[in-house]
């Protein structure tokens, strides 16, 4: 493996981490509080459900060190969702690819940073990650590239170390970093913005 090879691991976030941390306290409370017997067995039975799932699903791909995104002279991987890793882990060789986009979507209280692959000759290097009429409501990157798109949840992006491993092994191909630009969200690419 290559120096300049880039691989951002699965690991606890700061958002997995918040859940565990409010699973747990829902789960003391429950044990601590002096509440009727219905709420003490939803804030326990809920409070444990939370960091359990957590755990089943991320544990295995911490463990295993799998990692979220590797991007190295072959390519870029990006790497599957829990409990189905190696089916939904998808290559994307250098050759297929003519820019690779950084963005950032608001989704409720959380924003989610994804990496984004335009094709070559436009043909999608990736399945879909997301309906069309989803991916139309993210109008600051084009709707190709949000299709072909996946998110960063469950590893942290290093923008820097990524750029650097895509400018050593394919240096044609420009990173496009709009995680800064306008975050809010549109109903549909063609409605006219409203006053």
């Amino acid at each position: 493996m290559s120096s300049f090879t880039y691989v951002a691991p699965f690991r606890f976030g700061r958002l997995t981490l918040s859940m565990l941390a409010v699973g747990t306290l829902a789960v003391l409370a429950g044990l601590l509080l002096e509440l009727g017997e219905d709420a003490r067995v939803v804030l326990v039975a809920g409070g444990a459900a939370l960091p359990v799932t957590l755990l089943a699903l991320y544990l295995p791909l911490i463990l295993g060190r799998k990692p979220g995104l590797r991007v190295d002279t072959d390519g870029i991987l990006f790497g599957g969702r829990p409990l189905i890793y190696a089916r939904t882990s998808a290559f994307v060789p250098w050759s297929t690819i003519s820019e690779i986009y950084l963005f950032r979507v608001h989704q409720g209280l959380f924003i989610t940073t994804y990496v984004g692959v335009q094709g070559r000759a436009g043909v999608a290097p990736l399945r879909p990650s997301m309906p069309a009429s989803v991916a139309a409501t993210i109008w600051h990157v084009p709707t190709e590239v949000v299709l072909s798109s996946r998110p960063a949840f469950g590893w942290r992006l290093d923008k820097a170390a990524l750029t650097a491993a895509v400018g050593y092994f394919a240096p044609s191909v420009p990173v496009i970093d709009l995680t800064e630009a306008a975050p809010m969200q549109r109903q549909l690419r063609e409605a006219p913005p409203t006053a």
